[in-house]
């Protein structure tokens, strides 16, 4: 645990006394789905007050005197973290001193005032079952033995500050839009229209994970393609690859029919380099494609990657050799036909 002790002078009865602030720094929050089922964008949290006066107090006791305060507010991995300062000026700051030091409070908690709840069911996350909270104005940060961000939540209300709990939380949280929209998103995911929450969440959580998976498997795909260009053609390639990855692909499969053809007709003596430009890939293609012929073949990488990308990631990672020699054979314009 690091801590950095910071000199303080204070002034009584016209003696100087010396003493040190205590500091740590706190995951305040992050997008994880709390106990009450929502979820608190970290983009959205307003800093601009807090940053010149944020409280801190201990579980959401906004009545009492503040134990000290918080600074360095910052957004660090989708988490907000900031630094407790308490000066131990007196017998009860030192004891919440002592309780942070040995273990006894480990967690932070804020208090926020709700602007913009989100009911977008397309952005829900597993397990959370009311609105995400969009924007909010942070107003203080309590320290908690319970862990930031999963029990323990403050909200500022027109009426005054409101600490969340098993009881009050449905008067204070708005639910999640159940209507005609519910039925749309469920229809939209090949669903019936009376398919229930859960289905519903259930099945927008296979689609971000089929998501996700497809985006590993296309940067594994342009990792491994990228290795053998030159580090001319790799900047072009990754500059290609963030708005088409087909395109960058290609691009990997050109250089590869210049190389075969260069290797093929060796260059005349006393040319021992030849510059490669995508001009002359481009052209080089165009004939090795009109040249190549075609094959029904479902095991090529070109069925398995539009037909199968499951069947040929267990491939690339089961069977590195027949992964290679598909490659290759894609590269030399092997190509389904249905």
């Amino acid at each position: 645990m690091r801590k950095k002790m910071i000199a303080v002078l204070h002034r009584r009865k016209g003696k100087i006394n010396k003493y040190m602030a205590f500091k740590k720094t706190f995951v305040l929050s992050d997008e994880g789905v709390n106990s009450y089922g929502f979820v608190v964008k970290t983009s959205g949290i307003r800093l601009d007050n807090a940053r010149n006066n944020c409280p801190a107090f201990y579980d959401h006791k906004t009545w009492e005197i503040p134990l000290g305060h918080w600074e360095n507010l910052r957004v660090e991995n989708s988490r907000l973290m900031g630094d407790l300062i308490i000066e131990g000026a007196n017998d009860l700051e030192k004891s919440y001193i002592t309780k942070i030091q040995n273990g006894d409070i480990k967690g932070a908690s804020i208090g926020a005032d709700p602007l913009i709840w989100n009911n977008d069911a397309f952005q829900l996350k597993q397990g959370q079952t009311r609105p995400t909270l969009d924007e909010c104005e942070l107003f203080e940060v309590s320290i908690t033995p319970l862990p930031g961000n999963t029990n323990s939540l403050c909200l500022k209300r027109k009426d005054g500050v409101v600490t969340l709990n098993a009881d009050n939380v449905n008067l204070h949280i708005p639910l999640l839009n159940k209507n005609a929209d519910m039925k749309a998103i469920a229809l939209k995911l090949g669903l019936a229209e009376t398919a229930t929450e859960n289905e519903i969440l259930t099945a927008i959580g296979a689609v971000q994970l089929a998501r996700k998976n497809a985006e590993d498997f296309t940067a594994n795909i342009l990792t491994e393609a990228q290795k053998d260009l030159s580090e001319d053609l790799k900047g072009i390639f990754v500059e290609l690859s963030k708005t088409s990855p087909t395109q960058a692909l290609k691009l990997v499969q050109l250089n590869k029919v210049v190389t075969t053809t260069n290797v093929t007709n060796p260059p005349v003596a006393g040319n021992t380099k030849k510059e490669v430009k995508v001009t002359d890939l481009i052209q080089v293609g165009r004939q090795h494609a009109n040249g190549t012929a075609v094959e029904k073949n479902e095991d090529s990488f070109d069925y398995l990657q539009r037909h199968n990308k499951i069947e040929l990631a267990r491939i690339q990672k089961e069977e590195p050799e027949k992964y290679a020699a598909l490659t290759k054979d894609y590269a030399n314009g092997v190509r389904y036909k249905a």
